[in-house]
């Protein structure tokens, strides 16, 4: 190993350890601005850190004279166990991925009052807490509620006192009085 590849995976490493002292920042920083469960951030903290260990792992791979060619192999094998365990349980990814999208860009944080709708299955209650695979909801009657992170972006979220949960439905005008026929 040459002193070059050294310097190269030491520059990898201490960019590494720079980048997730700034991320922690940032995402501690954000997640106190907006009054966010120190688990809720310590879980999207967990998952860019794994992001950035992914991301040297490779880096330090391909500069420490591993062939690309065997590397291309080794990638390749893991990306296909990853997919074929992946793909077995894509819910737990979306989950994960849709619950790192929340953290940053929802507009609704723990104690709002909610109603997902979801036609006849349409749930509402007090937001409890929202975490690495679910959002629990307290509803009115006591009982606790689950919705799996990944549905919150498909489903519209009504957030405050309720409006109706047919809130797009048209309105019927109101019946027009019958036209009187004076030919006779």
């Amino acid at each position: 190993m040459s002193i070059t590849t050294i310097f190269l995976i030491a520059v990898a490493f201490a960019a590494f350890f720079i980048a997730q002292s700034k991320l922690n920042q940032v995402v501690l920083s954000y997640g106190e601005e907006r009054n966010i469960a120190k688990t809720r951030i310590h879980y999207v903290s967990w998952i860019l850190r794994s992001v950035l260990v992914l991301l040297l792992v490779m880096v330090v791979s391909v500069v420490s004279d591993v062939g690309f060619n065997d590397f291309g192999i080794f990638l390749s094998s893991v990306f296909a166990v990853l997919g074929v365990a992946l793909f077995a349980q894509w819910s737990i990814l979306s989950n994960v991925t849709a619950s790192v999208i929340v953290f940053f860009f929802f507009p609704y944080r723990v104690g709002n009052r909610v109603k997902i709708l979801d036609g006849d299955n349409s749930i509402e209650g007090r937001l409890e807490e929202i975490t690495l695979f679910h959002v629990i909801l307290l509803a009115d009657n006591g009982a606790k509620l689950t919705f799996p992170n990944a549905m919150v972006f498909q489903k519209a979220v009504v957030i405050g006192e309720h409006q109706p949960t047919r809130a797009l439905e048209k309105k019927t005008p109101a019946a027009a009085e019958p036209e009187e026929d004076n030919n006779g």
